[in-house]
C-alpha cells in the first residue's frame, strides 16, 4: 500500500458577512488556481472527499472543474471544521468576563493570544454544552475518518480531502505526534486553498509537504495568500 493523501484547505471564506461558510470571490479564485495547477501538473486524484460545509464542497467542485477531472467525490462529515463560533461564544465569553476586553466581539479580529486562550480552555473543559463538541473528540476524528476511508480505496491511489485548517492540523498532530501548542499554532497558520501532502502505507504516515501554495505564489499577488 502506497497512497498519496492530499489535504486541501477550503478557499477564503466570507468573513464578516451574513454567511461565513460561503466562499468569497477570492476564495473561488484561489480554488480555480489550484485546479489549473493540478491540470498542468497532471494531478488526478482517483477519489475525492469533502465535508458537509458549503466552503469545503464548493472548493472541491471548483478545483476539480478547473482541473478538468471528475473523480468520485464523497461526503465525509468528519472532515467538517469545529464550530469556532460556538467555541468562541461559550469559552470566549467566560474569558471576557474574567478579563474584560480580552476577546473582541468579532472573532475575525482575534489576536493569536485571544485564540490560544480559548483553545486551551476548550481543551481543559471538564464539560461543555451538549451541542458543543469537546476538543478531544474533534482532535481525534479527522485522522480516524481519513485513515479509514483511505484503507477502503486502491492501495496506490491518490486521494484528495477538501477540509479545513483545524482538521489538517489535528491530522498532523496525530501522525507527527505534535503537542497541543504546536497543533493550535498550525491551525492558525494553514492558508486558504493550501495543499498538505501525506504518504500513507496503511501502517505508517509521512509528511511530504505542509501548507503548499505554489499555485498561488505563481501569480505574484500577495493578496491571493489568505488565512480566513
Amino acid at each position: 500500500m502506497n497512497q498519496t493523501l492530499l489535504l486541501i484547505r477550503h478557499g477564503q471564506a466570507s468573513a464578516g458577512s451574513d454567511n461565513y461558510d460561503r466562499l468569497s470571490a477570492r476564495g473561488r479564485e484561489q480554488s480555480r488556481h489550484l485546479g489549473h495547477w493540478w491540470r498542468k501538473r497532471g494531478t488526478r486524484p482517483q477519489t475525492c472527499f469533502h465535508g458537509t460545509l458549503e466552503r469545503q464542497r464548493d472548493t472541491a467542485n471548483l478545483v476539480l472543474d478547473s482541473a478538468g477531472i471528475a473523480p468520485p467525490c464523497l461526503v465525509l462529515q468528519d472532515l467538517d471544521e469545529y464550530n469556532h463560533r460556538a467555541v468562541d461564544a461559550h469559552l470566549g465569553e467566560r474569558l471576557s468576563s474574567e478579563t474584560p476586553g480580552a476577546v473582541p466581539s468579532n472573532p475575525e479580529q482575534m489576536t493569536y493570544a485571544d485564540y490560544a486562550s480559548i483553545m486551551r480552555r476548550w481543551r481543559d473543559s471538564h464539560s461543555v454544552p451538549e451541542a458543543l463538541e469537546h476538543w478531544h473528540e474533534f482532535s481525534a476524528r479527522g485522522w480516524a475518518a481519513i485513515s479509514q476511508s483511505a484503507r477502503q480505496q486502491q492501495p496506490d491511489a491518490t486521494l484528495a480531502y477538501f477540509t479545513s485548517g483545524g482538521i489538517i492540523s489535528t491530522v498532523l498532530a496525530t501522525v507527527l505526534d505534535l503537542d497541543f501548542e504546536h497543533c493550535i499554532d498550525a491551525i492558525w497558520r494553514v492558508r486558504n486553498a493550501s495543499v498538505t501532502t501525506l504518504a500513507y502505507d496503511g501502517d505508517n504516515t509521512r509528511m511530504v509537504e505542509f501548507n503548499n501554495v505554489t499555485h498561488l505564489d505563481l501569480h505574484h499577488d500577495p493578496e491571493l495568500v489568505t488565512l480566513i
